[in-house]
């Protein structure tokens, strides 16, 4: 056998064992050694582990939602300035409503002791003395005006839409270098959740909870990671969007005049769950009356379950509040009650908040 043939047939049985390797020890075997009489006996069981590697990308809204959001929302918030003898100081932070110069912000962005004159300042510089201030009695809000024109608008969105888990900024404007401030959170109750809550009628309080790691100024917006508006921080709880839009609506159709329905009791929402569980209705259940409320007057009582107003159904989706909102002053409306097992109808004349 000459050199050439041995060398040959060297590389012929190395490419051989190769293929056989390839081919029966890493397919073939591996589809007998799947035989249970095999795998009983443990024949052919592989000596080392087997790595199964599934590679999958997931896109993580993070940091890069969260940038664009202050982006976003940086020109359409701004910041109230008190401005005493030669000093000027930061007093809360504003939401941008119109474009010719309608603001919101809490009741403690306006110091009531401290004397001076309070301005609106917009994220890039410009500024005007604050001329009229409207506060909502219901959610410690208050609206102004100021002599501008131009001015970016923040857009609201339903705060109803907000998850457990979603990503929500407050963020405040600056004073210095007409930057903001946005703080990260994570929502850890939504507005839908109203188990075991009790309810003021003369307050909406409808919102959801976001914990934050900081203390919060007056008037800061609670954004979206798309750059929405989905509340304020009114000194001591969220305002939600769902709140803020009614009241919106009562600032601009009453010649920039807030008027409240008042009605005086508390209450709590009957889910289909406790429905289920307690045997009773499902509607609100009236925790407590003021002595000397229209509740009162009407002949409701601690304990009643309210469930229909003015014929229609109150549940957890058909929310009280939601309907008690709507009624204007001096309008009657028909309670439909539970009491002891009893339907009671109750005829109630709404107040007027003061």
């Amino acid at each position: 056998m000459s050199k050439k043939q041995a060398i040959g047939i060297i590389i012929t049985a190395v490419l051989v064992g190769w293929l056989f390797n390839v081919f029966a020890g890493r397919i073939l075997m591996a589809k007998v050694s799947t035989w249970p009489l095999l795998n009983k006996w443990k024949i052919l069981s592989p000596q080392a582990p087997i790595v199964i590697n599934n590679r999958e990308t997931v896109r993580v809204s993070d940091s890069g939602d969260i940038a664009a959001a202050v982006s976003d929302i940086k020109s359409k918030i701004s910041s109230v300035a008190l401005v005493s003898g030669s000093s000027v100081t930061f007093s809360g932070s504003a939401v941008n409503l119109t474009s010719d110069g309608s603001f919101v912000t809490a009741a403690g962005s306006f110091k009531p002791k401290q004397t001076g004159i309070y301005y609106v300042v917009l994220n890039d510089g410009t500024f005007s003395k604050i001329t009229q201030q409207t506060s909502d009695p219901a959610t410690a809000l208050v609206f102004f005006k100021a002599s501008l024109s131009g001015v970016p608008v923040a857009n609201l969105a339903a705060s109803a839409d907000v998850k457990v888990g979603d990503k929500v900024l407050f963020a405040q404007d600056s004073l210095e270098n007409f930057n903001i401030r946005a703080l990260a959170s994570s929502v850890s109750q939504t507005q839908s959740d109203t188990e075991q809550q009790v309810f003021q009628t003369d307050f909406p309080s409808r919102s959801f909870a976001a914990p934050a790691d900081a203390v919060l100024a007056p008037g800061e917006a609670v954004v979206n990671t798309n750059g929405d508006i989905v509340g304020i921080w009114n000194g001591s709880v969220i305002i939600s969007a769902d709140v803020l839009k009614p009241a919106l609506a009562l600032y601009f159709n009453n010649a920039q005049n807030i008027i409240r329905p008042s009605f005086g009791f508390s209450y709590s929402i009957v889910t289909q769950s406790d429905s289920k569980l307690m045997s009773l209705p499902e509607g609100a259940l009236v925790k407590e009356v003021d002595a000397v409320s229209p509740a009162h007057t009407a002949g409701l009582e601690t304990g009643d379950i309210i469930t229909a107003v003015d014929g229609q159904s109150i549940n957890q989706d058909v929310l009280l509040e939601q309907i008690l909102e709507q009624s204007k002053p001096q309008s009657q409306m028909a309670l439909t009650v539970m009491r002891k097992n009893q339907t009671v109808n109750l005829n109630l004349i709404v107040g007027e908040l003061k």
